[in-house]
């Protein structure tokens, strides 16, 4: 019997004595002849003791397999890596069948060291593999997480900002009529917190301007103490059966007439006393305004809202601000108001002020808001708009609407304008291009969801309309879908204004105005 040549492992060295490199490989490689059936003609056992006439499914039972396979062996067949224990003897071989002239050949050999050797390589290389898969799928993982946010973000603005628009404009007309004035103040109240619910619906549905610190800040004239009186109106009217009174103070010679932005601090303000009211069940609750250091027209507020309820544990201070933060105590509901405070702060810092907290358990919280306003100086001019001398057909608007109820508010919206805007209503798409290329309109208006066509697909059709007259007139896009990529998309199509729902009468009349000077 022949010994196939083997080359010698790279762990061995190659000025080795040949004669003692001859027995080294020898004492590694079992040759042993078989018949078809597996039975053991010869064998040298040089790594196992196999007797003539043994079969080799008494060496391991992994043998037991590779029987039935015997027969088709016309050249070699290698299976790499196999673990062969017999009693405490464990060796890993590489199994190679080889036939030549007829005669069926099984070598084993002995690579337990080198696989050994190698196998916190392999393991190591795995880990990395896994490590790296992991990652590609923590990061797909992440994108549909994203996708679906940004769909159901995409939805929920539209579904709540339509029927928010029709609220806030049915109550601007009301507020037109014959009130008294409880009544009035009642109004002026929930016009406030519809107002304030937009605004947290803007912030709610594009949570990432927060997190990038990229707010749309304002600078407009407000008073101060309108701001205040405002929110004080609105708190008692909220918790009028609450036992909890609130107190507003104003230190003297605190400036009224200031120039920044009432919306944000309204915000800061509102989430502060809510979270207060949340957590106080007798007592009071303080709001306190004071002036600090002056450098020029601006001047540094500081706004304190305290309380005597249950308090903050010294060691849950730090944490406060953290989004969606709450603790619990005892049995008693959890304490924080989730995103709230992170807005507050994250406001606070856009508004380039600071927020500070202390507290002590069972002995009430305090929030210090400091933050730089403008002092107005000067009285800014109003605006006066003359009333119109009749209705104008330069001025006539077609408005593409299907809604009985936003009908509705669009007809009493623009019923008796002082600008000389003059509506027509159509059903639907197809409905408003036969009244287009009948009727001669200053400018049309419509929503993207319209039945049976889209908004975009009617952008398009009357934009590429074969008459100018048509072609070239004024879109509006009036819509609840606010998303920053979606309002893009809108005017990429064509759109000449959008509009976000809720809009108020004098939004979009300024919005009109714009259009058909």
């Amino acid at each position: 019997m022949l010994k196939r040549s083997f080359a010698i492992l790279p762990n061995e060295s190659n000025n080795m004595n040949p004669s003692l490199k001859t027995e080294i490989l020898n004492n590694r490689i079992q040759e042993i002849q078989l018949e078809n059936s597996g039975i053991v003609i010869r064998s040298d056992n040089a790594l196992f003791n196999i007797s003539e006439g043994q079969s080799i499914s008494e060496i391991h039972p992994f043998f037991e397999g590779i029987i039935p396979l015997l027969e088709t062996v016309s050249d070699t067949l290698k299976i790499p890596c196999v673990n062969i224990d017999l009693v405490s003897d464990l060796k890993i071989v590489d199994v190679e069948f080889f036939r030549k002239d007829g005669e069926l050949i099984l070598f084993l050999f002995d690579l337990t060291e080198h696989y050994e050797a190698s196998q916190p390589l392999v393991q190591e290389k795995n880990l990395v593999s896994i490590a790296k898969y992991k990652l590609a799928f923590e990061k797909q993982l992440l994108q549909a997480k994203e996708e679906f946010k940004n769909n159901f973000l995409s939805n929920l603005n539209h579904e709540i900002r339509n029927p928010l628009n029709n609220l806030l404009g049915f109550m601007e007309l009301l507020k037109e009529t014959r009130l008294d004035y409880d009544q009035n103040e009642t109004m002026k109240v929930m016009q406030r917190t519809g107002a304030h619910i937009k605004v947290l619906m803007d912030d709610m549905l594009d949570i990432s301007k927060i997190e990038r610190g990229v707010l749309d800040i304002k600078n407009v004239s407000f008073n101060l103490s309108h701001l205040v009186n405002n929110l004080q109106n609105h708190f008692q009217l909220k918790y009028h059966d609450n036992p909890v009174e609130l107190v507003v103070n104003f230190q003297n010679k605190v400036p009224r007439k200031l120039i920044g932005d009432p919306t944000r601090l309204n915000q800061i303000l509102s989430n502060l006393l809510e979270n207060a009211f949340r957590n106080t069940e007798t007592g009071q609750i303080s709001l306190s305004v004071s002036v600090g250091k002056k450098t020029g027209e601006t001047i540094k507020f500081e706004f304190t809202i305290s309380d005597c309820g249950r308090g903050i544990p010294s060691d849950k201070l730090e944490k406060i601000f953290d989004s969606y933060f709450q603790f619990q105590i005892e049995k008693l509901k959890p304490l924080g108001q989730g995103l709230g405070l992170k807005i507050v702060k994250d406001l606070t810092e856009s508004l380039k002020g600071n927020i500070q907290v202390s507290s002590e358990p069972e002995g009430g919280t305090s929030f210090q808001c400091i933050i730089p306003f403008e002092i107005r100086t000067t009285s800014q001019a109003k605006k006066t708009v003359p009333k119109g001398s009749g209705i104008l057909m330069s001025k006539r608007i077609l408005i593409v609407e299907n809604e009985t109820t936003n009908q509705m508010l669009l007809m009493k919206t623009f019923l008796n304008n002082e600008k000389g805007y003059v509506i027509e209503v159509a059903m639907n798409a197809e409905h408003a291009l036969e009244l287009l290329e009948n009727n001669v309109y200053s400018m049309v208006m419509f929503k993207m969801s319209l039945p049976e066509i889209g908004g975009e697909e009617l952008i398009s059709r009357i934009s590429n309309h074969k008459l100018d007259t048509i072609a070239n007139l004024p879109i509006l896009i009036a819509s609840g879908s606010t998303l920053l990529l979606e309002r893009e998309a809108i005017i990429a199509a064509g759109a000449s204004v959008f509009l976000a729902k809720p809009y108020t009468k004098k939004e979009l009349f300024n919005c009109i105005e714009k259009l058909i000077r």
